[in-house]
């Protein structure tokens, strides 16, 4: 249970760029590259994060090469488990 004073520090971590980025991720499947780029305006801080939740095995690209190339973005397994935490969360705010 969440309690009233933790909830203002939860509305914060939520809008974080890779929690934004996961629970999008978590509500709309796969999704392009543009796409993410309506999420996180500032493509240094997209760029970023995408690396970072690679790297934690959070999400995984799909480069489609035809022309133009394409890259697709969707949540690993382990990706899915935590963006369930954080839409549960967000749902008790």
């Amino acid at each position: 249970m969440i309690d009233k004073g933790s909830s203002v520090k939860m509305s914060i971590l939520l809008e974080t760029p890779s929690v934004r980025l996961l629970v999008f991720l978590f509500e709309k499947g796969e999704v392009r590259y543009v796409d993410l780029t309506k999420l996180i305006v500032s493509r240094g801080t997209l760029s970023i994060t995408i690396k970072e939740l690679e790297e934690e095995g959070l999400i995984q690209r799909r480069v489609v090469t035809s022309k133009p190339i394409q890259a697709h973005y969707s949540l690993t397994n382990k990706g899915k488990e935590v963006a369930t935490c954080f839409n549960k969360i967000e749902k008790t705010l």
